[in-house]
């Protein structure tokens, strides 16, 4: 099961939320959970261990606009995880599933406004399927079927939100 809730927000709301989560201070290095540190990449954890109240708003107004556009056909609106996470083409793909256990699904999606998944690659990929990331569209799964980001081919460093919610 994979849903795609196309053009759910408006692109300089993805401008000021890159902007906000590039200033801030708490980006950690602990994922992917168990490989090497230059394996692993830069991300910042909103709900539920951070203290920016700010991108925490933000992610919250925008999951709420995915809602609006879409989302309250599979999720509700209540975060159990949210997290900000940047990629360059140095970031090998990550096979993997996440263990939230039976009825939580995934909510994905590039904060990028100029984002170009034909030039800049970085899509997503589950189940051996590849899906292309386009700013404005976001895609809802069930995370525990193995996914992972697609390689990036461009210099640009790719930012992504991903929310962890339950399933309607």
């Amino acid at each position: 099961m994979l849903h795609t809730i196309d053009n759910c927000c408006s692109k300089s709301y993805l401008d000021s939320m890159m902007l906000l989560s590039q200033r801030s201070d708490q980006w950690n290095f602990r994922y992917p959970e168990g490989k090497p540190f230059e394996q692993r990449f830069a991300k910042i954890n909103l709900v539920p261990d951070n203290q920016n109240t700010s991108l925490a708003g933000m992610a919250m107004g925008l999951l709420l606009q995915i809602y609006d556009a879409g989302g309250k056909d599979y999720i509700v609106p209540a975060m159990h995880f949210c997290a900000i996470s940047v990629k360059d083409k140095t970031t090998p793909t990550n096979f993997h599933t996440d263990n939230w256990g039976e009825g939580k699904l995934k909510v994905l999606g590039i904060l990028n406004s100029d984002w170009n998944s034909k030039e800049d690659g970085g899509g997503f990929i589950c189940n051996d399927v590849a899906y292309k990331l386009e700013p404005t569209d976001f895609l809802i799964f069930d995370s525990n079927q193995t996914h992972s980001n697609d390689i990036i081919t461009s210099d640009k460093d790719r930012y992504a939100v991903d929310f962890m919610l339950t399933a309607k």
